[in-house]
């Protein structure tokens, strides 16, 4: 069975919002990959922003920085992402 991003994102690109789609579907993946501990805020120009609840949650997150850009470029199937940003949203 086909991922329905394999259909939509072709369409979405001939519409112009082929960026978009990655974007959201990239930050889908980052806050899958987080259970909770982190959210992710946005996705631009190879840096995917998270936003953490405390400061304990975003040094994990940065000690885990590696893991989660390579999790996510696996799961998009290209090295999009290229850096986190922590950023606290409260």
């Amino acid at each position: 069975m086909d991922k329905i991003s394999k259909f939509l994102l072709p369409i979405m690109a001939k519409k112009g919002l082929g960026g978009v789609a990655v974007s959201s579907e990239i930050c889908f993946f980052a806050s899958e990959y987080g259970k909770g501990s982190f959210e992710a805020v946005s996705f631009s120009r190879g840096v995917l922003k998270l936003n953490c609840q405390d400061s304990i949650d975003a040094g994990e997150v940065q000690m885990m920085s590696e893991e989660i850009i390579a999790f996510v470029n696996k799961k998009i199937g290209k090295d999009i992402v290229t850096r986190i940003r922590i950023v606290n949203t409260q």
